[in-house]
């Protein structure tokens, strides 16, 4: 089994397809739909958590918050006010909710995407910056980043950049939103904010990712749960975690006996 990058997993696919079994997670770009029937506070949530939470070092962390035009300054106003609200620093301190990330080679490549972001034409609503000084001089800290105006076809709203940036982008309706949301290289984890279940229900189905949430941050999964997704983020094989991860470590047998007269 492998969890990384894609151009890694992908490589192990290949020589080792002739030999053995194997089970690949890999990249992902995780969005989360807000509908305007939506309880604005829970979907803030949710989009703080899985945008920031782990601080965007997580597979399944949210990248793209897909938010309907009736609801966008709403959202996008609360969002940028909890962003702020957020404490960076040493996760064993109190009160602290946002970390550093992992090294200084993710943290170059997150500051490079942030300019990148501003250079395509979305704008920088909150944060982007590298933080230094007494508090950060331990570590790669880095503010988490809230973009405005992100359009679909963007790179910071199509290429995983494993860090605190989330992209804010409009969809006219429900539909839009489905289509925005499925027009990536990655399928593996997807959330919904509403109070009407047969569009959530729609969204379970049509929405190309192998985890779906709904009111619920695209990050944090039962262990009994298969973990795994589409497209370029898994492959069509095994999945982690509960009994198909039980299955791919399973060597299977038949055995045929005829015992006496």
């Amino acid at each position: 089994t492998f969890t990384g990058s894609y151009n890694v997993g992908d490589l192990i696919q290949h020589r080792a397809e002739t030999t053995c079994r194997t089970q690949l997670e890999m990249g992902g770009k995780n969005p989360i739909i807000v509908l305007e029937d939506a309880d604005m506070d829970l979907a803030v949530s949710c989009a703080v958590q899985g945008a920031f939470g782990l601080t965007g070092q997580a597979c399944t962390g949210t990248s793209r918050a897909i938010v309907v035009k009736e609801v966008l300054d709403e959202f996008t106003d609360k969002l940028v006010e909890a962003t702020r609200r957020l404490k960076i620093g040493d996760g064993l301190s109190e009160g602290v909710k946002m970390g550093p990330v992992a090294d200084a080679q993710q943290e170059k490549t997150i500051l490079s995407y942030i300019e990148v972001g501003k250079q395509e034409g979305a704008e920088l609503l909150y944060g982007g910056r590298k933080l230094d000084g007494e508090g950060y001089d331990r570590g790669y800290f880095i503010e988490p980043a809230v973009f405005g105006g992100v359009r679909p076809d963007m790179r910071i709203a199509q290429e995983e950049i494993f860090g605190p940036v989330l992209a804010i982008i409009e969809a006219a309706d429900f539909e839009e939103a489905i289509k925005i949301a499925n027009d990536v290289e990655y399928g593996l984890s997807a959330s919904i904010c509403t109070r009407d279940l047969r569009r959530a229900q729609r969204f379970a189905r049509m929405i190309e990712a192998g985890m779906v949430k709904i009111n619920q941050p695209t990050t944090g999964v039962a262990l009994n749960a298969p973990f795994g997704g589409m497209k370029r983020s898994s492959t069509e094989t095994f999945r982690e975690q509960g009994r198909m991860a039980m299955e791919f470590f399973t060597r299977v047998k038949t055995v045929s006996m005829r015992y006496g007269d």
